[in-house]
């Protein structure tokens, strides 16, 4: 969840728009130019250098801080494997995604393609969930409140991007995005309204931390899917906003 918030933040650095209508270039954005050598080089640092201004929020971007991030809703659902089930997540808090480095960037801009790879320390998340389905041919359905703690993140974002025609300008707008990700630890805590017995409780969250790397690897797929999904939209509203130029310079 949070991999794919930092993701929006990472690439909305790119542009802003002023509430008159004329687009200005704000001090903590670095351009790149079309013909430099090394532009994925200058992708990189651009999304690094803007890192401490994304974090506090944007509001001439109209964007919430990144620290924390709120989501008010991410729903998932795995159909293989053995864990089957449906997931909606609400109320979403997630604190950590603002201290991201942007490692390697590889784009062609001709096509409109930007791929990058994002290293995160460690993500807290906290929020309400809804889940019904199957875990090891054993039924599950369960709702409450939960906690995470993912760290050592590393995510892949492929952004594919299309030229936009508006008003004498020219945009980029969002296909679509491929997320994956790995992470080395996470640790889950789950407070279950359904199942409100202390032994089944504890039994739960022993179950969810004994076997996180199982859980995750099954869930991935779909988590990065929705992920993909949810923040497109984000993306595609803000890069048809402003103009390619603001960002990506030809002289």
């Amino acid at each position: 969840m949070a991999v794919g918030s930092l993701l929006v933040w990472s690439l909305l650095v790119i542009a802003t728009a002023s509430a008159a209508g004329v687009y200005e270039r704000p001090s903590y954005i670095l351009p790149c130019r079309r013909a430099d050598p090394e532009i994925n080089k200058c992708i990189r640092n651009s999304l690094n250098f803007v890192k401490p201004y994304v974090a506090r929020g944007l509001p001439e971007l109209k964007t919430p801080p990144l620290e924390p991030l709120r989501i008010e809703e991410l729903a998932m659902e795995n159909n293989a494997g053995a864990v089957r089930i449906k997931a909606l997540f609400t109320d979403i808090v997630a604190q950590g995604a603002g201290n991201y480095t942007i490692k390697e960037v590889r784009s062609d801009l001709k096509k409109l393609r930007i791929d990058m790879s994002i290293a995160i320390p460690r993500v807290e998340t906290r929020g309400k969930y809804e889940v019904i389905g199957n875990v090891l041919l054993l039924p599950v359905r369960s709702n409450g409140e939960f906690w995470t703690e993912f760290s050592d993140i590393t995510a892949i974002a492929k952004i594919y991007g299309k030229a936009v025609e508006r008003d004498g300008e020219s945009f980029m707008g969002i296909e679509k995005i491929n997320v994956d990700f790995t992470m080395k630890n996470a640790r889950f805590k789950v407070k279950d309204h359904v199942n409100t017995q202390n032994v089944l409780g504890e039994a739960i969250n022993q179950f969810l931390n004994q076997n996180a790397n199982e859980l995750i690897q099954e869930m991935r797929p779909a988590a990065s899917q929705s992920i993909g999904k949810l923040f497109r939209k984000f993306l595609n509203d803000a890069f048809t906003n402003l103009p390619t130029r603001l960002w990506l310079l030809d002289d």
